[in-house]
């Protein structure tokens, strides 16, 4: 997100705060929770192959959303 000195600044795409997840780095984290990846390892390997910050518990969000389909 952006920012300024008074901290002011509303992005209006994408909210302070929300991720954009693309479908290549969803089905990344889908295929690496299948091998049985920690949530911490995907969180390392995402920070190093697509530069950006996400949480154990944003991962856990995403194979969650694939359970009630197993």
């Amino acid at each position: 997100t952006g920012r300024d000195r008074l901290g002011t600044f509303e992005p209006k795409i994408v909210p302070k705060r929300q991720l954009i997840i693309t479908d290549e780095l969803e089905g990344t984290i889908l295929s690496m929770y299948a091998m049985g990846v920690s949530t911490r390892a995907m969180r390392d390997y995402v920070q190093q192959m697509y530069a950006m910050e996400i949480s154990p518990a944003e991962i856990s969000r995403i194979t969650d959303s694939v359970l009630p389909a197993v």
